[in-house]
């Protein structure tokens, strides 16, 4: 008897020890439900000492939803019903920050009626507080996936519709229905396949995310640009299932990007001219120094020149018939000749130099026409032709410069005619009184390459030019609120045109 209360007494104190130094919260409550015993876990747990949880109800730790089904779940153990032993219960701490915790129920019986229970307690409180953030996690991504305006989609590795947003369905125009029986090929241009192949190889086998530009056909037909970036979609075990991908429209921002490149290259272009313009502007004001010195300096002795000669003709006219008397007036023409050509050249370095002041004034536009013709010579291989829509029409211009500008441009016309040819002279005025004069020949024609400096000062394709001609011509017909412009084909001709704006 005295062996089997030895044998009592020492599997007494294992199980004390084991209940002591557990790794878990153990505790022990008589049939009044009081605690008998709390181990160190258990009061570390909940903050109080052993002392003052043996003075307490267990009862009375439990908040009261999870005393309720601590009670209703005794009661159903009791009435021999199977309970689930996974039940988490809320329990209070001393500092009141409070666990969840999985109680495990084992009662103890003495002579047939319950003694008492013994409580094994895992705190579950860590796991409980994953599980709520994963839950609220889940809830943030599913109100994410439900309501942002980017389409999200997930596909297998065969291109077939795992799910899909609200969004990426309204995108194509489809519902979400008809959508998933889809594939992607069905969804994007041919041309757009050989990239989605290559995309979602690089994506399963680098597990690298990848954006991307392509286009996506709507429902209606109707195609539209989008950005994508697809990451590879993985099962548990990490094994690559297919890909998904979070797509959005950029139809807006192509066009914006359009029209920025557009307005990039006129702004681009703007710069261009107005360096060019200042850098024309540069030459000019050098150009125009150079001529107002040289016109300058070379007007007195024109003068002079001038003078000399009218003395020499006068003594001349003195001397008797002969051939040293024709021999000097044929020398005497040439030296005319030739003065009047530098004071052409003096003119034109002064009317270059000049600023342009139009005095307008109303002048017959056939009268004008005439004017010119007859003022300059015409070779006998150029036939002329005039023709004037409005011959009594009068306009408003500076008939000395007009005439000056229609001089200038008919001169031309007859020596790019070495050959002899047809020169043309036509006058045109429309319903809204602009007034068009055109002075067109079929001489040697300027060719392409010289067509862009034919107003440049000092450009010139003449022997004897000085290049001014045209660029004063420009500078008038500008300064009159008109425009000047050509066209031209080597070995066919050229046609200039004034246009004036109505009066």
């Amino acid at each position: 008897m005295q062996q089997i209360e030895d044998e009592l007494e020492k599997s007494s104190e294992k199980y004390q020890y084991l209940i002591k130094y557990a790794p878990t919260g153990i505790y022990e409550v008589d049939a009044h439900n009081r605690f008998r015993s709390v181990n160190e876990v258990m009061c570390k747990a909940l903050g109080y000492s052993e002392k003052e949880l043996l003075s307490m109800a267990p009862s009375s730790l439990l908040y009261p939803e999870s005393r309720k089904r601590f009670q209703q779940r005794t009661h159903d153990i009791l009435a021999g019903k199977a309970v689930d032993e996974s039940v988490e219960y809320h329990v209070k701490t001393k500092n009141g920050s409070g666990l969840w915790v999985v109680m495990k129920v084992k009662f103890i019986q003495k002579n047939g009626v319950i003694d008492g229970a013994l409580v094994i307690v895992h705190d579950v409180t860590e796991r409980k507080r994953s599980e709520r953030a994963l839950l609220s996690a889940e809830r943030k991504y599913r109100r994410l996936f439900e309501t942002t305006q980017d389409g999200i989609m997930a596909r297998n590795l065969e291109g077939r519709m795992i799910n899909c947003n609200p969004a990426y369905a309204k995108m194509l125009g489809y519902t979400r229905k008809e959508i998933k029986s889809l594939s992607v090929r069905q969804l994007i241009p041919e041309k757009w396949h050989n990239q989605r192949d290559r995309v979602v190889k690089k994506v399963i086998e680098t597990g690298h995310s990848v954006l991307f530009e392509r286009e996506y056909r709507r429902k209606d037909g109707s195609v539209f640009p989008a950005s994508v970036r697809t990451w590879r979609l993985t099962d548990g075990k990490g094994k690559a299932i297919g890909i998904w991908s979070i797509v959005r429209e950029i139809s807006l921002q192509k066009q914006q990007q359009k029209s920025l490149e557009e307005h990039a290259g006129v702004l681009e272009q703007i710069v261009q001219d107005r360096e060019k313009r200042l850098k024309d502007n540069e030459r000019l004001v050098a150009i125009g120094q150079t001529a107002g010195m040289v016109g300058h300096d070379l007007r007195n002795p024109l003068q002079a020149l001038t003078g000399e000669l009218y003395l020499a003709k006068t003594e001349l006219a003195s001397f008797p018939q002969g051939e040293g008397r024709s021999n000097l007036e044929e020398s005497i023409h040439v030296i005319e000749e030739q003065i009047l050509y530098m004071d052409k050249i003096v003119s034109d370095l002064q009317a270059f130099v000049q600023p342009i002041h139009i005095d307008k004034k109303p002048v017959g536009l056939q009268e004008l026409l005439s004017a010119v013709i007859q003022t300059v010579t015409i070779p006998q291989n150029v036939t002329i032709k005039l023709e004037n829509s409005g011959r009594s029409l009068q306009i408003r211009v500076d008939p000395h410069l007009i005439k000056r500008v229609l001089i200038n441009l008919v001169t031309n016309a007859v020596q790019a005619m070495p050959s002899g040819g047809r020169l043309y002279v036509l006058a045109k005025v429309d319903s809204h009184g602009h007034v068009s004069i055109s002075v067109e020949d079929t001489g040697v024609g300027i060719p392409d390459r010289l067509k862009s400096q034919i107003f440049t000062p000092l450009f010139t394709t003449k022997p004897r030019g000085q290049g001014f001609g045209l660029a004063v011509c420009k500078r008038v017909i500008e300064a009159h609120g008109g425009t000047i412009c050509f066209e031209s084909s080597e070995g066919k001709g050229t046609r200039f045109t004034l246009d004036f704006p109505a009066a």
